[in-house]
């Protein structure tokens, strides 16, 4: 993924509504040496957008981006797009301008072959706000697994909102079928497709495989520690021996592997040395979640972390990720729910992935990812614009939007979204 490339081209202003490119979902292909390769493009409110490329890369583009993209896609000449550009845009000179076309053009290139497919999502980069960048959708959604006649309906309508990566939540012992099934739909879509859960229920070679013929684009599953016994602790005797033949796995099958590192007392101890486990394995993307509570009690008796331990704790874990050079993202923090055991919690998961997503259940209703586990509305039954409008997202966005930055831990990418000390914004119960 190329999220670098194109930062510079915010700069340059737009001179007037209406917007270049209209907002919506805008399709190609392109013919290479026999090889197709399928884009589509999603423009925001703002002008700004993503493309994605061979339902497996993706990258942010601009409003400038965006007009570059959608020329070149068309088939336009460089000539033409500069024409476009200098009709639509101020704030640069020719040769800038120039300059931009051909990084877009470098960009289209890049992504069809990408090294490394999962897109990373966090809210420290202000282009990738999903308020600020006036996003008419999530970027991604996380399912858990149904049946096909449940699943495929809100697949179709995830890709109809413009919603272009989705996670299926493996239960214990998935069903196959359903799973293959599930990503087969989304990859005919031109969706990003993966799957999330225990590295015990998914540790198995003829599932894996099938998954790839299926066109799935990442396995994510849990690495609680380097330390075998306290990662077996949480994710059930023998899971660490899975999880490691499943990195190596992807590894050697060049499948990308995400690491969901659950944060709790145990794991923060040796959480060093997991992350550097994991990079030298072959996983730079991880998923940090840490587990917590506002009950001291509770908190001492699971090995848990309180509201003020939460700062320190973010400290050390971005540490950690930004000295072993690894790809990361912050899930909400999760409040720990007593009515089951801090295992059972930690091999279900968060809500979904990050801030720019939302969870969908088998019936259609729609959760924010952070806040009350309140629906947003049913995406079987209502307009999805009536959903991103409702009042769950609304409260959401206010707590996204308002300054949570502090002197007290400046700089920390989890503070972005909201504090991590505050328990409103935790993905509550």
């Amino acid at each position: 993924m190329a999220l670098e490339w194109l930062k510079n081209l915010f700069g340059i202003k737009r001179a007037a509504p209406p917007l270049a490119v209209a907002p919506g979902i805008y399709h190609a292909m392109q013919e290479a040496a026999g090889l197709y390769t399928r884009f589509h493009l999603r423009v925001e409110r703002d002008g700004s957008g993503m493309l994605i490329a061979n339902a497996a890369a993706a990258a942010r583009l601009s409003p400038t981006g965006v007009l570059i993209a959608k020329g070149l896609l068309d088939g336009k000449s460089a000539d033409t797009v500069l024409q476009d550009l200098v009709a639509n845009f101020r704030g640069a000179t020719v040769d800038m301008m120039r300059a931009d076309i051909a990084k877009v053009d470098a960009l289209i290139t890049q992504i069809t072959t990408p090294g490394d497919t999962y897109p990373i999502y966090n809210l420290d980069d202000a282009a990738l706000s999903p308020y600020s960048a006036q996003l008419i959708a999530p970027l991604q959604a996380s399912l858990p697994l149904a049946d096909p006649e449940k699943l495929l309906p809100i697949i179709n309508k995830l890709w109809d909102a413009g919603i272009p990566h989705v996670t299926l939540l493996a239960p214990p012992v998935p069903d196959a079928t359903h799973l293959v099934r599930a990503i087969e739909r989304a990859e005919d879509l031109g969706m990003i497709a993966g799957v999330r859960g225990r590295a015990s229920d998914l540790w198995n070679v003829d599932l894996l495989t099938a998954l790839i013929q299926a066109g799935v684009d990442h396995i994510t599953f849990i690495y609680a520690s380097d330390d075998p016994s306290v990662h077996d602790a949480l994710c059930g005797a023998g899971d660490h021996a899975a999880a490691t033949a499943l990195l190596a796995w992807l590894e050697a099958n060049q499948l990308c592997a995400v690491a969901e590192v659950p944060l709790v007392q145990t794991t923060l101890f040796v959480l060093n040395t997991t992350v550097t486990t994991l990079i030298a394995q072959g996983a730079d993307n991880i998923a940090f979640v840490a587990y917590v509570t506002t009950d001291e009690a509770l908190a001492e008796q699971d090995g848990i972390f309180t509201a003020d331990a939460m700062p320190q704790v973010a400290t050390m874990v971005e540490e950690a990720a930004h000295e072993a050079h690894a790809r990361f993202i912050w899930d909400p923090p999760v409040q720990r729910d007593p009515a089951q055991s801090l295992a059972a919690q930690v091999q279900r998961g968060p809500r979904c992935s990050g801030d720019v997503a939302v969870r969908v259940e088998p019936d259609g209703s729609v959760i924010p990812p952070r806040g009350p586990y309140k629906s947003a509305g049913n995406l079987l039954q209502m307009p999805w614009d009536t959903i991103w409008h409702h009042e769950v997202f609304r409260r959401y966005r206010e707590r996204v939007e308002a300054p949570t930055h502090c002197d007290r831990c400046p700089g920390l990418a989890i503070c972005a979204a909201d504090c991590p000390r505050e328990p409103a914004g935790w993905a509550q119960l």
